[in-house]
């Protein structure tokens, strides 16, 4: 990097006046977040044996057996148990989880939980454990941003209302704006009509007092046509009706919001809009259904009166196939591709359902896999986890009150990979990658597995608490944490496992035998909480090897390391340079927790800070200053940064195989590979490539670390290898290895052909 560590601080330090005064206008060095994410590789491993596993037929090889272990809790850990909600002004609580005799615990589900998503990672599996969602875009921060692009001239208003048979229709209507000044006018009030940040709610509340006060009928309006703004309220000869939206500045100020609307009918009867079932998905994900928060309109205001048969006033855009519905003039909008979309332009392995036609992944063949088309592809897991219960009664501990955010993947600067230069983290062009199609971007990805980095002891505390964050306590909670150097003692029963696959179980455990590295489990991650190791009791494990001329083998710390071995081969095998891959070597960056002294100045483990009160909003100021969140392995050093490699999409389509090339390792059974795309052939000139030769088939195989794998079928070969100097054709051959190379590769979809191959210094 060339930024130098920061000067050591609290990580969850967020009030420091450095970046607060600038936090409106830009003037951020580097986005803070308390999670990250380790790439989404472009290609998935499915073991050649998935086909073969079973509970019932034994792998000659395979091993059985139970693995104790000791959990040491290295910061506060809170595994939740009992929960009460925000009450008479007091936050809520959450206490650890409690088994009947009074003793804290560990379920089962939660320790299952933590080892598949580090085995996903670790083992290159499916990204699969993804909600289907569209976030939503609003960005006004550019008259020119792709937002702003894509509504101008667009927006038309209607009413929505719910039909007889329960689905949802638009009827169009024709709008003008409402100016404050003269509504004021002729309510004959003095002082400004609406307040800065009142609700949606708020302000129908007011509109309604202030008409009946003055014998006025609050749900109609009538007034002369005029341009922008309606003319002679009250007094006019249309009719219509008076629209509000959130109040989100002081209608006073310069730049302030002072007008709002009046919907009325068009000239011409217009025929009612349905409204697909996936768009009123959308529309209600978008605007907070689920959350429930009071100051939002849909859930504050609108939703109760949408179920007691009013129709609700939108903002809508027919945009080709899809119909995009607001609450406001500049509404969100749905993205254009959805964050399973997203998954597929790394990879189509990933979206596929794990089964007998595409393969399981490791992480499936440990713990078990379902298939929604097709139960009959259902695998039953292979590891057990066992409650783990706590030694002695350790006294749980109340931490400040806090607000548990939850980080919204729609802040594209995080979420999607962007175009971005690795040393200083800011785009290298105009325009952020969205989920909304451009040119420049037409199949996006998202940035990988999301984690939070663990931090030493000193750091792990809960965020302070806004000016504006403090006055709502109905949002706040309580966290009643266990102590440090709380210990559990659990058991893991697995059956009928491949030495490799032990061998990845007991890497996920111990980070590879990595001493330091810590898991993350529970409760309060973003603030350091839930920091894990796991010790192994080798003394009371059990090795019930499956062949029965071979006796049972204590689990000695040679034996751990050569299962462990098996495993970190595989993958190499499967993965070139599998250790210093980007997923690797960020997956141990955030396990540890000195990475978390090495983030350079003005980036920290903390959530940026949104105070309307104190005109801070760190998440706008970012985008003014085109930041993206660095890379972790990048921040802290472990990956230099002129390796860094932003990951490239390939639209994804319905032809699209099955078995592509991302898969390193295709099922037995894969089905035949349907007509190839017709996607446009590039070329490609990639160093310091690694070479494999299989003698066997005669195939080579050409593997750079951050574009991806080429191969050459026998024919081409053969001509390959001439290509290269005598002494490196012997040494590939003799070794099956060989880095270094230079090669040139055409791409064409989602296939990588190897065409040319030289060495460097040599003609």
């Amino acid at each position: 990097m060339s930024t130098s560590p920061q000067q050591r601080r609290p990580q969850h330090y967020g009030t420091h006046q450095g970046n607060r005064a600038d936090t409106t206008g830009g003037g951020m060095a580097m986005i803070s977040a308390p999670y990250n994410f380790v790439p989404l590789s472009d290609r998935v491993f499915l073991p050649d044996w998935s086909q073969q596993v079973s509970h019932d037929i034994p792998f000659k090889d395979g091993l059985s057996g139970e693995l104790h272990y000791t959990l040491i809790a290295e910061t506060p850990l809170l595994v939740g148990g009992r929960q009460t909600r925000a009450n008479n002004g007091n936050p809520g609580e959450v206490r650890p989880f409690r088994l009947p005799d009074g003793s804290y615990a560990i379920p089962g589900s939660s320790m299952k939980g933590l080892l598949r998503s580090v085995m996903e990672i670790a083992a290159f599996g499916r990204m699969s454990k993804v909600d289907e969602v569209r976030p939503g875009l609003r960005d006004i921060s550019k008259a020119d941003s792709v937002y702003a692009t894509r509504i101008r001239g667009q927006v038309q208003t209607g009413f929505l209302r719910r039909r007889a048979d329960g689905g949802q229709e638009i009827v169009p209507c024709q709008m003008l704006r409402l100016n404050h000044r003269d509504l004021e006018t002729a309510l004959r009030i003095d002082s400004p009509i609406f307040q800065a940040r009142w609700s949606v709610a708020k302000k129908y509340s007011e509109w309604k007092r202030l008409c009946q006060q003055r014998g006025r009928d609050p749900l109609t309006l009538s007034f002369d046509l005029g341009h922008p703004d309606a003319t002679k309220l009250f007094n006019g000869s249309h009719q219509g009706v008076p629209v509000f939206t959130g109040q989100i500045s002081d209608s006073t100020s310069k730049n302030g919001k002072h007008r709002d609307f009046v919907f009325y009918p068009p000239e011409s009867q217009q025929p009612a809009i349905p409204v697909p079932p996936e768009a009123w998905r959308d529309f209600l994900r978008i605007h907070g259904d689920e959350d429930g928060k009071p100051d939002m309109s849909w859930p504050g205001y609108w939703k109760a009166q949408y179920q007691a048969g009013a129709k609700v006033p939108v903002f809508y855009l027919q945009d080709g196939p899809l119909l995009r519905i607001g609450l406001a003039y500049m509404p969100k909008l749905a993205g254009d591709f959805s964050t399973r979309d997203l998954i597929c332009h790394s990879s189509p392995v990933h979206r596929q359902e794990p089964g007998a036609q595409n393969g399981y992944d490791l992480a499936d063949l440990l713990f078990g896999a379902i298939n929604s088309q097709n139960q009959a592809d259902a695998l039953r897991g292979r590891v057990s986890c066992e409650m783990a219960r706590a030694k002695g009664q350790p006294g749980p501990k109340a931490q400040p009150p806090t607000i548990l955010n939850s980080p919204k993947p729609s802040y594209f600067p995080n979420y999607l990979t962007q175009p971005v230069d690795p040393h200083s983290w800011k785009l290298k062009k105009d325009q952020y990658v969205t989920y909304i199609r451009t040119d420049a971007a037409c199949a996006p990805t998202l940035r990988g597995f999301k984690r939070y980095p663990v931090r030493p002891l000193a750091d792990a505390q809960v965020q302070e608490l806004t000016d504006q964050q403090r006055e709502n306590r109905s949002v706040q909670v309580r966290l009643h944490t266990l102590p440090p150097q709380t210990r559990f003692e659990g058991r893991i029963v697995f059956h009928n496992l491949k030495p490799v696959e032990l061998g990845a179980l007991l890497w996920v455990l111990t980070w590879g035998g990595k001493a330091g590295l810590r898991h993350s489990l529970g409760m309060g991650k973003p603030f350091g909480f839930g920091q894990v190791r796991i010790e192994l009791q080798a003394d009371r494990s059990r090795l019930i090897p499956n062949d029965p001329a071979e006796p049972e083998a204590a689990l000695t710390p040679e034996r751990i390391e050569q299962l462990m071995r098996a495993f970190v081969q595989t993958m190499t095998e499967q993965i070139p340079q599998w250790e210093r891959s980007p997923q690797i070597l960020n997956l141990l960056a955030m396990a540890n927790p000195q990475s978390a002294t090495q983030l350079p100045a003005g980036m920290e483990l903390r959530h940026m800070r949104l105070d309307s009160k104190q005109h801070v909003n760190e998440f706008q100021a970012a985008k003014k200053d085109k930041l993206v969140l660095p890379d972790y392995a990048v921040a802290t050093g472990a990956l230099d940064a002129s390796s860094f490699r932003p990951a490239r999409g390939k639209p994804c389509t319905a032809s699209q195989p099955h078995a592509a090339s991302a898969s390193v390792s295709a099922p037995t059974t894969a089905p035949a590979k349907p007509a190839e795309p017709a996607f446009k052939e590039t070329e490609e000139e990639w160093t310091n490539v690694v070479l494999t030769w299989n003698k066997g088939n005669r195939s080579l195989k050409a593997t750079a670390a951050q574009q991806g794998t080429a191969t050459a079928n026998q024919a081409d070969a053969d001509k390959l290898l001439a290509m290269l100097p005598q002494e490196q054709r012997d040494k590939l051959k003799k070794k099956g290895e060989l880095k270094g190379a230079q090669a040139t590769v055409t791409i064409k979809g989602n296939y990588y052909t190897l065409i040319r191959l030289a060495w460097p210094g040599t003609s």
